[in-house]
C-alpha cells in the first residue's frame, strides 16, 4: 500500500512539474510575442489589412519679381496596384482600354515585386499623370479592379506667356542610381534642370503618409488613423528676379534667332531676363513626354536643351578689346593719348593682319579705337602687354571661371595661357607673339559665355564693384569686385558712350533719345571659321542708365547674325525703349 501510494505521489509530482514547465514556456512565449516583438507582428498583421499610401507634396510655387506666378501646381493622379489585393476577376481589359497598359505589363511588374521583401503588400506604380475624368471612370468599376489605388500627384502648370525654359527647367523621374534612402521614393519626380534643379531641396516639400483599411477582398473600407499619419507639406515658394513683362517682350523679339539675351541690374546682380534660343516647350513635360518628342529634342542639332547664356561658349570678338584696354591702362602700359596709324593692315613678319575697315581708320587713340573698334590699334597694343600679365588680369574679370549664377551646369569658357598655347601649337614649335594678335580682338583660342561678358559690363557700369548674378530674389547678395583705378572705369565708360552716341561709333543702332536716359555699349563681330560661308556671330553688350539712375545691363549674341552693329544693336535699342516705357507708366 505504501509503495503504491508513493508511486502515485511521484506521478502527480512529475505531471505537476511537466505542467509547470509547459506553463512557463507558454507564458514566456506569450510575453515574447505580446511584449518583446509586439511591433513586429503588429506590422505583419497590418500588412494583411492596412495599406500605406504615400502622399506627394505640392512643389513650391515660382513667382517673378512682381509676385506674378510663373509656375503653379495642378492636381493629377497616379495609379498604383497592390498585388496582394488583386483578385482573379481583375479586369485587365478595362485597364488596357483606359490606361493603355497591357496584362503582360502588369504581370511583369508583379513578378518584379516578388523579389522584394513584402513586395506583394507594397504599391507598384502602374501609370502616372492620370486626369480626373479617367480616375472617375475607373473608380466606377472598383469592384472589378480590386488592388487599384489612386494617389494625387502635383504636376507643374505654366501660367504666363513667357517660355523661360532654361530658367525654370523641367521635372523628370528620378534616376535609380541617384535614389537616396528616406529622401526620395522609387518613381519620384525631381527637378532636372534650371531653378527646379538648383532649388530642388527648397521646392520639393515633405511627403505625407496615410493608412487605409482593406477587407479580405482587397476593397478599401476607409482611412485608418494611426500615430504614423503625416500630412504632406508643400515646398517653399521661390521668388525670381525675372520681370515677366521684359522677359516676354525680349522672347518675342528673339524668337526667330539662335543665341541668347541676358538683362541684369548691375547694381545688385539681379537677372531681369534670360533667354536662350532655341528653347523647348515646358508644357511638353507636364506628364510623360512622348518618346518621339523626347528623341526629337535630344537629337535636334540646334541643341534646345543647352542654355546658351551660361553653357555655350563663343569667341568674344571685339568686345574683348575692352579687357585689353583696361589692363593696359591699369598697368600704365599706354596713356589715352597714345596713337596708332590704321591703314587697314598690320604686318607681322610675313603675315598680314587686317582691320575690319579695309581702308583703315587713320590715326586713332584708345577712345577712338574702342569707339570705332579698330583692330590695328589693338594688334599694336597687344605687343606691348606681357602674355602672363594678360592671362592673369583677364582671369580677374571672371573669364575662364564660373560666374556663380544659381543655375546648374555652367561653363567656364577658356582663357589660354602659355602652357595651353604651347600644347595647342605643339606641332608648330609652340606659341609665338603672332598668336597673341588674334587674342587681342577676341578671336583665336579664347572662348567665353554671354554671362561672363555681361559680368565684364557690370564691372564697368559700377566702377569695379558689382554682384554675382542670381535668379533668387531673396538670396544673399555677394560682391564681385575688381580693384582697378577709378580712372580706368571712367575711360572705358566714355569710350562705350562714344561707341553708341558718337560719330562713327559702331554701336550707333542702340542709341535712344537722351531725354529718357543714356546707353553705353560695345559691339563684337566674331568669326566662326576662316574661308567658310557661315556668317560671324554678332554681339552687343552695354547698359542703359536712366534719368532716375536705374541701370539695366544687357548682353545679346546672335549666332551667325552678322555684324554686331546691326541685328544685336537694334534689338538692344528696342528692349531699352520698352524698359523706359515700363518705368514711365
Amino acid at each position: 500500500m505504501i509503495s503504491s501510494y508513493k508511486k502515485h505521489t511521484f506521478r502527480k509530482q512529475v505531471l505537476f512539474y511537466i505542467y509547470l514547465i509547459l506553463s512557463v514556456i507558454i507564458l514566456n512565449r506569450f510575453f515574447f510575442l505580446q511584449i518583446v516583438e509586439n511591433e513586429k507582428y503588429k506590422i505583419k498583421a497590418g500588412n494583411n489589412s492596412l495599406r500605406k499610401i504615400i502622399i506627394y507634396p505640392p512643389r513650391g510655387i515660382i513667382y517673378d519679381r512682381k509676385f506674378i506666378p510663373l509656375v503653379d501646381n495642378k492636381p493629377l493622379y497616379e495609379i498604383n496596384i497592390i498585388p496582394a489585393d488583386m483578385q482573379n476577376s481583375f479586369d485587365y481589359k478595362l485597364i488596357n482600354t483606359h490606361l493603355n497598359v497591357t496584362k503582360n505589363k502588369i504581370d511583369s511588374l508583379i513578378a518584379q515585386s516578388k523579389n522584394v521583401a513584402g513586395g506583394q503588400f507594397k504599391p507598384i506604380l502602374l501609370k502616372r499623370y492620370i486626369n480626373f475624368n479617367t480616375k472617375a471612370i475607373l473608380e466606377e468599376y472598383k469592384l472589378d479592379l480590386k488592388g487599384l489605388y489612386f494617389s494625387e500627384l502635383p504636376a507643374r502648370i505654366y501660367t504666363t506667356d513667357c517660355k523661360l525654359s532654361h530658367v525654370l527647367g523641367y521635372l523628370r523621374k528620378i534616376d535609380q542610381k541617384k535614389l537616396i534612402s528616406n529622401d526620395y521614393y522609387l518613381n519620384d519626380i525631381i527637378g532636372f534642370s534650371g531653378v527646379e534643379k538648383f532649388y530642388e531641396n527648397k521646392l520639393r516639400g515633405i511627403y505625407g503618409t496615410n493608412y487605409f483599411l482593406v477587407d479580405r477582398f482587397g476593397i478599401i473600407q476607409g482611412k485608418y488613423e494611426t500615430d504614423n499619419d503625416l500630412s504632406a507639406i508643400q515646398g517653399s515658394n521661390l521668388n525670381l528676379t525675372i520681370d515677366s513683362r521684359i522677359q516676354s517682350f525680349a522672347e518675342n523679339i528673339f524668337h526667330n534667332y539662335k543665341g541668347s539675351i541676358i538683362i541684369m541690374n548691375p547694381d545688385n546682380g539681379e537677372i531681369i531676363s534670360l533667354i536662350s534660343s532655341p528653347a523647348y516647350d515646358l508644357d511638353s513635360f507636364v506628364g510623360p513626354i512622348p518618346i518621339d518628342k523626347w528623341n526629337e529634342l535630344v537629337h535636334d542639332e540646334n541643341k534646345p536643351f543647352t542654355n546658351r547664356a551660361t553653357q555655350a561658349t563663343y569667341p568674344p570678338g571685339s568686345i574683348f578689346k575692352l579687357v585689353l584696354a583696361a589692363i593696359a591702362l591699369e598697368k600704365d602700359i599706354v596713356s589715352t593719348n597714345w596713337e596708332v596709324e590704321c591703314n587697314g593692315k598690320y604686318h607681322f613678319y610675313d603675315t598680314i593682319f587686317r582691320c575690319w575697315k579695309t581702308d583703315g581708320h587713320g590715326n586713332v587713340n584708345l577712345n577712338d579705337a574702342i569707339k570705332k573698334s579698330c583692330n590695328i590699334y589693338f594688334y599694336n597694343l597687344m605687343q606691348k602687354v606681357d602674355f602672363d600679365t594678360w592671362y592673369s588680369e583677364t582671369k580677374k574679370f571672371g573669364f575662364g571661371e564660373l560666374t556663380g549664377i544659381d543655375l546648374p551646369q555652367e561653363n567656364k569658357g577658356r582663357v589660354p595661357n602659355k602652357e595651353f598655347m604651347n600644347q595647342f601649337y605643339k606641332e608648330l614649335g609652340g606659341w609665338s607673339k603672332g598668336h597673341l594678335l588674334n587674342l587681342s580682338i577676341g578671336q583665336g583660342e579664347v572662348s567665353v559665355t554671354p554671362m561672363q561678358i555681361l559680368q565684364l559690363v557690370n564691372l564697368i557700369a559700377t566702377n569695379g564693384k558689382t554682384f554675382i548674378p542670381h535668379l533668387n530674389l531673396n538670396s544673399d547678395k555677394q560682391y564681385f569686385e575688381l580693384d582697378y583705378n577709378n580712372n580706368v572705369w571712367k575711360i572705358l565708360n566714355i569710350a562705350m558712350y562714344e561707341a553708341v552716341n558718337g560719330y562713327e561709333g559702331t554701336a550707333y543702332n542702340a542709341s535712344i533719345k537722351k531725354k529718357y536716359g543714356v546707353v553705353f555699349g560695345k559691339t563684337g563681330t566674331a568669326q566662326v571659321c576662316s574661308n567658310c560661308s557661315l556668317e560671324p556671330h554678332g554681339w552687343f553688350t552695354g547698359y542703359l542708365k536712366m534719368n532716375n539712375s536705374l541701370k539695366y545691363s544687357i548682353c545679346i549674341i546672335v549666332e551667325n547674325g552678322g555684324k554686331g552693329s546691326n541685328v544685336p544693336s537694334k534689338m538692344a535699342k528696342k528692349i531699352f525703349e520698352y524698359i523706359i516705357n515700363l518705368n514711365n507708366v
